[in-house]
């Protein structure tokens, strides 16, 4: 416990100036380096990562579709449909035409996976800029990592006093119902308090109505741990513990980060409907 207190404080010192500074090109770097991290540990856990064939394109594009956005934001028409996903679906063709030319080496399974993972991990990076670059979005975005984090500290509180009945034992046997609870609705009032701050001390911005953000809340605390969970099934059926060792106590990049990019891609869509902040 005190490794993980330590190794959390130490992170939180590191990206709170990250968070400072997103508009900066300090972010886009930032996520672009956690990207590529993540994507790596991804593939070394499904067995690809050494099948350069597959790696190796992945693990150049996925961080570059990252750090094209801003830049693709900046200049009229040019958008996401015209640079990223062109460039996605350039390395799906290609991861393809390795497994046909492969002669059985690289299977089908092996291109699946490690295409999919590494488009979704790339897609929700990218969805955490997009959403950081859009109207209000100097606020929305932070929502992102309130979410995930107020969901996964009050569950795991939550859960450790009041927890009995398993959640999904098969995947993650210390999760519990009460604490999934828990954490759900302290995520929705942890939304609401922070409209009510933005509210009262930001002039420029306007939040939508209070109802509204606390069902948010609500359908990001249960993204964050459908997240985790989905992570965890995949730990599971390739026999890993943790993903990586970056973080002592916590595991790896993508360990610490399997929530966010879930929570970052579901308040990207939402927020397409109905801006948070205008």
């Amino acid at each position: 416990m005190k490794t993980r207190i330590i190794t959390a404080l130490v992170a939180l010192c590191v990206l709170l100036p990250v968070l400072f500074l997103s508009d900066t090109w300090i972010f886009p770097i930032a996520l672009a380096l956690c990207c590529l991290l993540s994507v790596f540990e991804m593939l070394r856990c499904i067995g690809t990562l050494k099948k350069w064939q597959v790696s190796l394109p992945i693990l150049v594009v996925s961080p570059a579709v990252v750090l094209a956005i801003r830049p693709v934001n900046a200049f009229d028409g040019f958008t996401f449909t015209t640079v990223a996903l062109p460039l996605l679906l350039l390395a799906m063709l290609y991861l393809l035409a390795v497994m046909v030319f492969s002669k059985n080496a690289i299977s089908i399974e092996d291109i699946c996976v490690s295409g999919f993972m590494g488009a979704y991990i790339a897609a929700a990076f990218a969805s955490i800029l997009f959403l950081r670059d859009s109207t209000g979005g100097a606020y929305t975005y932070l929502l992102i990592f309130i979410g995930a984090w107020i969901t996964d500290i009050f569950a795991y509180f939550t859960g450790m006093l009041f927890g009995k009945h398993k959640l999904i034992p098969e995947i993650s046997p210390k999760k519990t119902v009460e604490g999934s609870i828990g954490g759900t609705l302290f995520c929705g009032g942890s939304f609401v308090l922070y409209g009510v701050l933005i509210d009262r001390f930001v002039e420029e911005a306007n939040t939508m109505n209070l109802l509204v953000l606390f069902a948010y809340g609500l359908v990001v605390a249960v993204v964050s741990q459908v997240g985790d969970l989905c992570m965890s099934a995949i730990k599971r059926r390739y026999g890993v513990k943790d993903f990586g060792k970056i973080f002592p106590g916590h595991g790896g990049m993508l360990d610490r980060f399997d929530s966010i990019i879930a929570v970052a891609v579901v308040l990207f869509v939402l927020n397409g409907f109905s801006s948070v902040f205008n």
